[in-house]
């Protein structure tokens, strides 16, 4: 909970002309996407897009689309494996050559740091084990600046 007297209140100001983001085009993206068929070809597992993983799509139950369109997705899908993501580790990144660095404008202020809840020892493996898998796929990365963000641990139920 925090007091009336110590909001925070945004500073009224224009974002400056070199923190502006913008996009570059080096090469057209579309260039080498596949053509998509008008009569959809049989599923054909790939490396990254397996039977178990178009499975787990549970597309075909959906009633909103025909058995037409439905292979025509996942040609679709099969075609552009690259894009999916099944963990943290294949996820994927902005291209610096397409998007420069985000760069955060601030004006001067104390930094701050809040007290955070301590984690529980039963569960405190496997947040260490997520905190690792985060940077691992650089979700997270390590900062030696002057903030500490309070922040607690809850284990889902699932």
């Amino acid at each position: 909970y925090k007091k009336v007297a110590n909001k925070i209140r945004p500073v009224a100001t224009t974002l400056p002309e070199a923190f502006r983001i913008k996009r570059h085009y080096p090469e057209d993206p579309l260039t080498g996407l596949k053509d998509v068929p008008k009569i959809a070809p049989p599923f054909v597992p790939t490396a990254k897009f397996t039977i178990e993983r178009h499975a787990a799509l549970d597309i075909h139950t959906s009633t909103f689309l025909t058995p037409d369109e439905i292979a025509l997705a996942v040609t679709v899908l099969a075609n552009n494996e690259n894009a999916l993501a099944w963990n943290e580790l294949e996820k994927g990144r902005f291209r610096n050559d397409y998007f420069d660095p985000v760069v955060i404008p601030t004006i001067e202020h104390v930094p701050w740091a809040q007290k955070t809840i301590p984690i529980a020892p039963g569960i405190l493996p496997e947040v260490i084990d997520l905190l690792k898998e985060k940077i691992a796929a650089g979700v997270y990365e390590t900062s030696d600046a002057s903030y500490r963000s309070g922040w607690f641990v809850v284990k889902k139920k699932n």
